[in-house]
């Protein structure tokens, strides 16, 4: 048998869905990195308090195998176990940055007397308005 055939013989003839599987394994590399990082900080912060997994499980109200969920880095945590897991563990998990609102201030300039002159036989006369700044 050539080696082209044994090629043909070894390869299977069924569709596979590798590429599909591919494209959905490169979507949850965003998160999954997220996830990875989070479940380092759980273990290190279990370590520091010298607690165990089945220690954090019952103060969370879940299964231990819950808890090794997370901490294998393979979870996708919502928001509300994130909340829960920062308040029993007393450490910031997630940080979002804070959005500065602009600022407004006024900055009124009241004139304190106006300026006339005459061009061209032309009365003009010049006052100082209010301007609005926004500030950041």
């Amino acid at each position: 048998m050539s080696n082209k055939e044994t090629f043909k013989a070894l390869v299977s003839q069924e569709d596979t869905n590798a590429v599909e599987e591919l494209k959905a394994r490169i979507a949850r590399r965003s998160y999954t990195r997220y996830s990875k990082k989070i479940a380092l900080s759980i273990l290190i912060r279990l370590d520091e308090l010298q607690w165990k997994q089945k220690d954090l499980a019952e103060k969370m109200g879940v299964r231990p195998q819950q808890v090794n969920k997370w901490v294998k880095g393979n979870e996708n945590f919502t928001l509300e176990t994130l909340g829960k897991l920062s308040e029993i563990l007393g450490v910031e998990l997630i940080q979002v940055p804070r959005i500065k609102e602009p600022k407004l201030t006024a900055e009124t300039k009241l004139p304190t007397s106006i300026s006339s002159y005459d061009v061209n036989q032309t009365k003009v006369s010049i006052t100082p308005v209010v301007q609005l700044r926004t500030v950041v």
